[in-house]
């Protein structure tokens, strides 16, 4: 790669996240606060929460290395949709399940912490892997380290499928993987 395009490539981060992020922040705050007045607390709480949440975002990609998508991102995008219809799915179903749990009182809970491996390749996997248990209930992720999660199940049929692996499975295919 030329020395003039890599000079290019970090102008236009740049300016991604000098120019736009804040006007596309501004934009979303405007869109979602439905207050267009001029009284300064109103636009010193805007002004504060775009800035705050672009520095924030700048400071990620610094962490992270390099800004924007990881590269394995581009083909999970792809595979997104079927993914997140079947993770509502899943969703639904345990919210059905828990609120039998709640209500009929001789059915019991029964909590568990439970360590599972994730077969994801990347990290990017390895965390939608972790908050789509998250976001099923029943279960919670605690912990994400070494590729290994942490998760406390509330009833033995949530344990049950969370060590059964369905999600994980499911993750490792939007992934890319079988």
């Amino acid at each position: 790669m030329h020395v003039l395009d890599v000079g290019m490539a970090c102008l236009e981060d740049v300016v991604r996240h000098s120019f736009l992020l804040p006007l596309l922040l501004a934009v979303l705050w405007l869109a979602l606060s439905g207050r267009y007045s001029t009284e300064p607390i109103v636009l010193t709480m805007g002004v504060l929460s775009v800035a705050l949440v672009w520095w924030l975002s700048t400071r990620m990609d610094r962490t992270a290395g390099e800004p924007g998508l990881p590269r394995e991102a581009a083909g999970m995008l792809r595979r997104a949709p079927a993914y997140l219809v079947w993770l509502a799915w899943q969703v639904a179903r345990a919210n059905l399940s828990l609120a039998r749990v709640v209500v009929d009182p001789r059915r019991r809970l029964e909590p568990r912490l439970l360590r599972v491996r994730a077969r994801q390749r990347s990290a990017l996997g390895q965390v939608i892997h972790a908050n789509s248990l998250t976001l099923t209930p029943g279960t919670i992720t605690l912990d994400l380290r070494g590729g290994e999660l942490l998760v406390h199940a509330l009833t033995a049929r949530s344990g049950a499928g969370v060590l059964a692996g369905h999600i994980d499975r499911a993750v490792t295919r939007l992934e890319g993987g079988g």
